[in-house]
């Protein structure tokens, strides 16, 4: 996969000056000349991203969906754009990468990495260790379901993707600890 996703996230966030939560996703997309649209898909297709031969890219998302859903569909589309994957499907001269209810299986190595990416995206390494610095030395430490929730809600995700996430970042065993 080359170089680490999370470094390549972060490098992403510097070029772009973010280096605050939640994090302005239509920045990033701007900054990469990618153009967004919301749009209803049928069925559970999140996003699809499009390059096009001439003129912008474009990522559409569903707008059937929750906002915090939109948010890591939007960031799973930035991160294929920025990694360089292939496209699944070539229609009218464009590449699409769909977004649907398979990515979230874990089989396909470009999905993986997408997600990954999209987290490191959302949810920075350092900013997630930051707050959860900040929640203990205020002496604000609750159950574990709080915690999430709380970080949940200052990065403007899911708390299944922020628990993923804390997993994944060795600060919870699973999401069912306590």
């Amino acid at each position: 996969m080359g170089r680490n996703v999370e470094e390549k996230a972060e490098e992403l966030l510097a070029q772009t000056g973010i280096d605050s939560v939640p994090v302005d996703l239509e920045c990033i997309a701007g900054h990469l000349g990618i153009k967004i649209r919301l749009k209803v898909f049928e069925g559970d297709l999140s996003g699809v991203l499009m390059r096009p031969r001439s003129g912008d890219p474009v990522i559409a998302i569903n707008r059937s969906h929750n906002k915090k859903r939109q948010r890591f569909s939007l960031a799973h589309e930035i991160a294929h754009f920025q990694l360089g994957h292939a496209g699944e499907l070539f229609v009218d001269q464009m590449v699409l990468n769909r977004r649907d209810v398979r990515s979230s299986y874990a089989i396909d190595p470009q999905e993986i990495e997408a997600n990954a990416f999209a987290a490191a995206l959302l949810m920075p390494r350092q900013f997630v260790f930051d707050a959860m610095v900040a929640m203990f030395e205020d002496g604000n430490v609750q159950e574990q379901t709080e915690i999430i929730g709380k970080l949940a809600r200052t990065f403007d995700v899911s708390t299944q993707a922020m628990g993923y996430r804390l997993i994944n970042l060795g600060l919870l065993t699973s999401v069912g600890d306590s």
